[in-house]
């Protein structure tokens, strides 16, 4: 494991899929902790804030959105990574009409139930109930499709999407395989990156960071796409077999050194004073978050992909349990983090405090919570 992580020798198939399910628990981990972030004055969108970011520049605030943007950066395409690199495989396995059968089963039906019941009365309890009754809500704002809930529920969408067209370039012969491409080189990354963030930079002149029909936010979908395509790729030519630790650790070192370049990039563009045009047009701040981005995904993701890979490979009875409660997690999480918001709303704590304790209590009962739906007959079929 010196040059390469290798995994076609000692260590198991099904080994080599924990150390992938182990990471996409991590990551859903993540995303609680990522929403959370926004509750306690990071920058971004989300259902209930304790703490406002707009209410000025402290510490916390300024560290929790570093935190979010450098997440931003990565996780959500790394998910869209691992969900593709399964999709060969259960495709050859099943054929066209079952694939997208069990998809739209194990998409779809969640991407409704949140849609039409987690989101909307989360929204409402958080909002509104006070001010109007939940079946008022629904008449109002939901039935009507005044409003349409779809929440962190946009990933699958979005992976439904995405499985559809699979399809279609399966069926148009698209991708099959032309022979074993090796792993990319250092310098395709770098033309990837810098490709990835011109993409980026020109979407975000119609759709800026956050903004986007039904829920899809099109300034990321430039590396969610790319990152969805190269997860084929990597299950197709072998690619996580062998990783090249030398471009391993030279782009974990671009990370590294990429990551205060945007704070310190926006401060020196007047973040301080107040002015955040980052989301998009032609500036200085949209131009750099758009470059800065890729630059700070491919690094973390393929550290994480060799970490994992080296370190937490193995499934014991804890990981196969968080594993496979950890979709169910991903739906349920708005609620359970919203519900602890309000109960620790009035306590006198640091802001950072509650971060915390909001964050380690909404992991614990999500995963509980997800743990007794999964107890439902019919539910893990779905969930």
């Amino acid at each position: 494991m010196k040059s390469s992580i290798s995994i076609t020798g000692g260590i198991i198939l099904n080994q080599r899929l924990d150390y992938l399910d182990n990471l996409r628990t991590a990551l859903t981990i993540l995303v609680v902790v990522f929403h959370t972030s926004i509750a306690y004055g990071a920058a971004g969108s989300w259902i209930l804030v304790d703490v406002v970011a707009s209410g000025g520049l402290t510490v916390t605030s300024i560290l929790l959105t570093i935190f979010t943007a450098v997440c931003q950066a990565f996780f959500m395409g790394l998910f869209f990574f691992l969900s593709s690199y399964f999709i060969p495989s259960s495709y050859d396995r099943k054929g066209a009409g079952r694939f997208i059968k069990d998809r739209l089963i194990r998409l779809g039906l969640p991407l409704l139930l949140y849609c039409f019941v987690i989101g909307p009365i989360t929204y409402w309890f958080a909002q509104l109930r006070g001010q109007i009754s939940l079946g008022g809500f629904y008449r109002a704002e939901v039935w009507s499709f005044n409003q349409v809930f779809v929440g962190p529920a946009w990933f699958l969408e979005a992976s439904i999407y995405f499985a559809v067209l699979y399809v279609i370039f399966r069926k148009a012969g698209v991708t099959r395989s032309q022979g074993e491409r090796p792993f990319p080189s250092n310098k395709a990354l770098l033309v990837t990156a810098i490709g990835i963030g011109l993409a980026s930079f020109a979407v975000r002149f119609v759709y800026p960071a956050g903004q986007g029909p039904l829920g899809l936010q099109f300034g990321y979908f430039p590396s969610y796409i790319l990152l969805f395509i190269a997860g084929v790729l990597a299950y197709r030519n072998n690619w996580l077999q062998s990783l090249p630790a030398r471009t391993v650790r030279l782009w974990g070192w671009i990370a590294v050194c990429a990551v205060p370049v945007l704070p310190i990039g926006f401060i020196l563009t007047g973040a301080l004073e107040g002015s955040f045009t980052f989301e998009g047009g032609l500036n200085i701040q949209a131009l750099l978050y758009a470059f800065w981005e890729p630059f700070v995904c491919f690094g973390i993701i393929l550290k994480l992909l060799q970490l994992f890979q080296a370190r937490f490979y193995q499934s014991g009875a804890l990981r196969k349990w968080l594993s496979a409660h950890a979709y169910a997690v991903y739906l349920i999480h708005p609620p359970v983090i919203v519900g602890w918001t309000l109960a620790f709303r009035h306590a006198g704590w640091p802001p950072a405090i509650k971060w915390v304790i909001v964050s380690a209590l909404s992991v614990t009962l999500c995963f509980l919570v997800s743990a007794v739906l999964r107890s439902i007959p019919g539910v893990k079929r779905i969930l």
